[in-house]
């Protein structure tokens, strides 16, 4: 974000990446004005450095309305917060991010709005963090292998999920999880769900479907009746630890100190 230090038009010498342990090699900056590109997908399609320099594409305040953004390689998309920056889908039935068989790629500092999947990610290892993902058919779609990490997000009021994780391990941790008609849906898959507050989705907080996840230290209240706050289908062994939560459906699960929201021993 600029400051009262920043004058004149906006450079990459003037920004600091936080996401790579030193500073990129690399750094693109997306504005409305002023910048090297005005789109995000213009400044990843500019990018022609040797495979494993790192880049920062660093993402100015404002609406950016477009989707489709393919990640490339060591690259990380950094907004200057999800309270000020924006990438607001074209069209509902369109995905914003696809993060594809990458290696070394950050979303950071983003509000992801309107598209069909607000991130999809595909057999690979992204950092998704400080993000706020609303008003998408899904959140993030996990899929095929994937070992994202997703660590303090809002993902709010998406459609279908909150976030849906098919045969990947993925960790997700510290986020806020509320308002979808499912929170987090576990599929075929064993994710580390710990940290979390998943609250108020329609038909239930946590899914699981042949899973045997570790779903540790979460809040998860408030969700519907029909599935409860956690599901558990006859095929899925999850480990439930450690957690708040008020309703349960299914017999196979495991796990240990586990209390009710006020207070009582589940």
């Amino acid at each position: 974000m600029t400051d009262a230090k920043i004058t004149g038009p906006i450079s990459a010498s003037k920004i600091v990446a936080g996401a790579f342990q030193s500073k990129p090699a690399n750094v693109i900056v997306v504005a409305k004005s002023g910048g090297d590109f005005t789109t995000i997908q213009a400044a990843m399609n500019s990018i022609s450095v040797p495979w494993g320099t790192s880049t920062v594409i660093s993402v100015m305040p404002g609406v950016y309305t477009e989707d489709n953004i393919v990640l490339k390689d060591f690259v990380h998309i950094q907004g200057s917060g999800r309270e000020v920056t924006t990438i607001q889908a074209t069209s509902p039935s369109n995905d914003i991010i696809t993060v594809n068989g990458r290696v070394n790629v950050a979303v950071s500092g983003l509000a992801i709005k309107g598209g069909n999947n607000g991130l999809n990610i595909v057999s690979c290892s992204p950092t998704i963090n400080d993000n706020l993902v609303t008003g998408n058919n899904q959140g993030l779609n996990i899929n095929y292998n994937a070992t994202p990490v997703i660590t303090g997000n809002i993902i709010s009021q998406n459609t279908m999920y909150g976030i849906y994780n098919r045969a990947s391990t993925s960790e997700i941790r510290s986020n806020i999880i509320s308002g979808s008609q499912q929170g987090i849906v576990i599929d075929s898959s064993s994710p580390l769900i710990s940290g979390n507050t998943i609250t108020g989705n329609t038909l239930s907080g946590v899914y699981n479907v042949v899973s045997t996840a570790k779903i540790f230290h979460n809040v998860i209240t408030n969700n519907g009746s029909l599935y409860g706050d956690i599901f558990a289908d006859s095929a899925s062994v999850p480990n439930i630890s450690f957690n708040t939560f008020d309703t349960i459906v299914g017999t196979t699960t495991v796990g240990q100190y586990n209390v009710k929201s006020d207070g009582s021993i589940r």
